[in-house]
C-alpha cells in the first residue's frame, strides 16, 4: 500500500463523513444526481465527441500527444546521421501508462500492429487513437458537468425536508452509508480524467504509483465508465 492507496481510501472516508452530516435524503440526491449524470452524460457525449473532433480542440490535442510520444520514446533530439529508427506499434502501446483493456482498444483499431514502421508513422497513429479516446473523455466530462449544475436547483428544494426533527437521526446514519458510495464514485470519474494524461512525462511518476498500489491500482484497472465507453 502507497500513497495513493491512502489518499483513495482517505476521499472514501471524507466522502462519508460529509454524507453523514449531509443526511439521508439529501445523500440519496446526491447520489441519484451522480448516476443520473452519468448515465445522461453517457448516453450524449457521443454526439459531442463528434462535433469536438473537427475543431481546433482535436488538432490541438493530437499535436500534444504526438509530441510526449515522442519524447517518451526520446526520438524528439534524436537526428543523428539522419538515420530513421524504426518499431512496432504493439512495443510502443505495450509502453503507454493506460490500462490494459484500453491498450487492446488501441490495437484492435490499427490494422497490423506488429508491422515494423518508422518511429514518427507509428506515433502519429497512435496519436490519432489517443486524440479519439480524450476527445470522448472531454465530451463525457462536459455533459456531466452541465447536468449536474442543472441538478442544483432540485437540491434546493429537498433541503427544506431534511430539516423536520423527525427525520434527522436516520437521516444522517443513512448519509454515511451513501457518502461513501458517493466517494466510490467520485474515485471513478477521478480517474477516468486521469486517463487524459496518460502520454504526459510529467505525472509519469503518479501513474508509476498507480501501478504499484493496491486499493488505486485496482479502480483505475476497473474504472466501469471507462470500461462502458470502450467495452473489451
Amino acid at each position: 500500500m502507497n500513497w495513493t492507496d491512502i489518499l483513495v481510501i482517505a476521499i472514501i472516508v471524507v466522502f462519508a463523513v460529509i454524507g453523514m452530516k449531509t443526511g439521508f435524503v439529501l445523500s440519496v440526491f446526491r447520489l441519484v444526481s451522480y448516476f443520473a449524470s452519468i448515465f445522461v452524460s453517457l448516453k450524449i457525449y457521443p454526439k459531442i465527441a463528434q462535433v469536438l473532433a473537427k475543431t481546433v480542440i482535436a488538432t490541438r490535442i493530437k499535436e500534444n500527444i504526438f509530441k510526449n510520444l515522442l519524447l517518451q520514446s526520446g526520438t524528439l533530439t534524436d537526428g543523428v546521421n539522419n538515420q530513421v529508427k524504426e518499431t512496432a506499434a504493439q512495443t510502443v502501446i505495450d509502453h503507454l501508462k493506460l490500462p490494459g483493456f484500453l491498450k487492446n482498444s488501441i490495437k484492435a483499431s490499427m490494422p497490423n500492429v506488429t508491422q515494423v514502421l518508422p518511429v514518427e508513422k507509428v506515433m502519429e497513429t497512435i496519436s490519432e487513437q489517443l486524440t479519439w479516446i480524450v476527445i470522448q473523455i472531454i465530451s463525457l466530462i462536459i455533459v456531466y458537468i452541465i447536468v449536474r449544475i442543472a441538478l442544483v436547483f432540485a437540491k434546493v428544494i429537498l433541503r427544506s425536508v431534511t430539516k423536520l426533527p423527525l427525520f434527522k437521526q436516520l437521516d444522517k446514519f443513512g448519509g454515511f452509508a451513501l457518502g461513501a458510495v458517493e466517494g466510490l464514485m467520485s474515485i471513478y470519474v477521478l480517474f477516468a480524467i486521469l486517463m487524459l494524461f496518460s502520454s504526459s512525462p510529467k505525472l509519469a511518476n503518479l501513474f508509476a504509483s498507480i501501478e504499484s498500489s493496491v486499493v488505486a491500482k485496482f479502480f483505475y484497472q476497473n474504472n466501469f465508465i471507462i470500461n462502458f465507453m470502450f467495452p473489451k
